[in-house]
């Protein structure tokens, strides 16, 4: 649809101006001394350690990369190779430890498993032989999966991984008071394809909340990201055989107009017409299921 596809057109030049006062008057508000940012080797977490290094300065900007056994080395030589870029010394710091003593690694049987293929194998027969078979996407049966399933599990292991993140960056932040950066996009938040009080939820700011992850794409190309980050898949590098976060949303580009339609309450049967009533639903309901991640915790007023 020509409109949709118009108004997700952004001026790059415009937002990121308005992004790095945003990230500027937020340090001021809340009188940090400076910020830290998770740095994934990915494109979102790359976007905002460089807008927030054009607005405070590099010596004001410490990149934490925290990885665990599932992490493919190519996201964090990335992600050293882009502090390298940005003149920031990168603090490593595994997670295996931390994650084995809170029992994440027994939900799944993968740690009995040697080698990433082995355990992609694993997961590929789980997925297969353990979760219901119908005409629902993984990432909708994630939100709504039964008490104790193979899914169930999953989303319990894959969720633990980015709130002990979450918690390392907080507290890493307070001893030294730093603001803590998220990175998460509104592709994700619209869908659910972040981790509900994970490093992709909390944060002291969300500076690119307001971009769906295909402007988010033309900020990077402006602000010269290198491309082996751009040019690469949008691995959440979480779990063997999740590699690819648009392909699970068919693409980032079919998603987004969609999303764009459902959040501007376009007419249904004009986005059915144009983008086929299974991918439209499909993403309806994935913004349907997720609303709870996005408005929790309930309270009574």
């Amino acid at each position: 649809m020509d409109k949709i596809i118009q108004e997700l057109k952004i001026d790059p030049s415009v937002l990121c101006t308005n992004i790095e006062k945003k990230i500027h008057t937020t340090l001021k508000s809340l009188k940090r001394d400076g910020a830290v940012i998770g740095l994934s080797g990915g494109l979102d977490s790359a976007v905002v350690a460089k807008l927030t290094v054009r607005s405070l300065g590099a010596d004001k900007v410490h990149l934490f990369n925290l990885p665990e056994k599932d992490s493919k080395k190519i996201h964090q030589n990335h992600a050293k190779q882009l502090a390298q870029h940005l003149g920031i010394q990168l603090n490593v710091k595994h997670i295996n430890s931390i994650l084995r003593s809170t029992g994440t690694y027994k939900l799944l049987p993968l740690r009995f498993i040697p080698g990433r293929k082995l355990r992609i194998n694993l997961v590929k027969f789980g997925r297969k032989n353990y979760i219901p078979k119908d005409d629902e996407s993984i990432l909708l049966k994630r939100l709504k999966p039964k008490a104790n399933s193979w899914l169930a599990k999953a989303n319990a292991y894959v969720m633990a991984k980015h709130r002990i993140r979450m918690v390392i960056l907080y507290q890493y932040a307070e001893v030294r008071n730093l603001m803590v950066v998220g990175a998460a996009n509104r592709t994700e938040w619209l869908t659910g394809t972040f981790s509900k009080w994970g490093v992709d939820h909390c944060a002291d700011i969300m500076p690119i909340m307001h971009l769906y992850r295909t402007q988010l794409e033309q900020i990077a190309e402006y602000i010269q990201i290198p491309e082996y980050i751009r040019n690469k898949a949008a691995d959440p590098d979480i779990m063997p055989t999740i590699d690819n976060k648009g392909d699970m949303l068919n693409t980032f580009n079919l998603a987004d107009q969609i999303l764009y339609g459902i959040e501007n309450n376009i007419d249904k049967s004009i986005l059915y017409q144009e983008y086929g009533k299974k991918n439209v639903e499909s993403l309806i309901s994935l913004w349907k299921y997720s609303k709870h991640m996005r408005e929790s915790p309930y309270y009574v007023d």
